[in-house]
């Protein structure tokens, strides 16, 4: 655990008080911080911020902004009608079209 993440800790959370509903986020620690998740690019930006201080919701259950899923999701963690949100840790995240060669594929068993 490195010493940025034993300083606070990122919730993601649907605020069912809110009217409409949306989706925010709460940083505690030296430098709280809050506001509502409203697209890719503001996901974007708080996961590659502090992704790994998040610490109550699965990246598997992130919000997403429009359009279908995508038919592999290996290393998808959001996506919005035109781009996906990739990577494999916060630090490497980063939003690819949804038709990138370096997109999410299927992983064949190998023979």
């Amino acid at each position: 655990m490195s010493a940025h993440a034993s300083s606070g800790a990122l919730r993601i959370f649907l605020d069912t008080e809110a009217t409409p509903r949306a989706w925010g986020y709460h940083l505690t620690g030296p430098g709280p911080e809050a506001g509502v998740i409203d697209s890719l690019d503001t996901l974007a930006d708080v996961l590659s911020r502090h992704g790994e201080l998040l610490t109550d919701l699965p990246w598997t259950e992130l919000p997403t902004f429009g359009g279908p899923p995508p038919p592999h999701t290996t290393d998808v963690w959001s996506w919005d009608a035109r781009r996906l949100l990739v990577g494999t840790r916060p630090g490497l995240l980063r939003l690819i079209p949804r038709d990138s060669p370096d997109g999410p594929r299927r992983h064949l068993p190998s023979r």
